[in-house]
């Protein structure tokens, strides 16, 4: 993983705690598609955005 993805994701799990904290479900959603995107076959990263997918749903 280079600097400008590591980078890219920090900066989206940054905006999705925001999102939460705000209660911006829409604008998490939008984050959680980039970070779905992002993650690709990466397991880790994967599993990450189904819990974030999870938690936006119970709230």
């Amino acid at each position: 993983m280079s600097y400008a993805e590591a980078k890219q994701i920090a900066l989206l799990r940054l905006e999705l705690r925001t999102c939460w904290e705000k209660q911006d479900y829409a604008g998490a959603g939008v984050a959680l598609a980039r970070l779905s995107q992002v993650a690709g076959n990466d397991n880790e990263l994967s599993a990450e955005v189904r819990r974030w997918a999870f938690k936006l749903q119970v709230a």
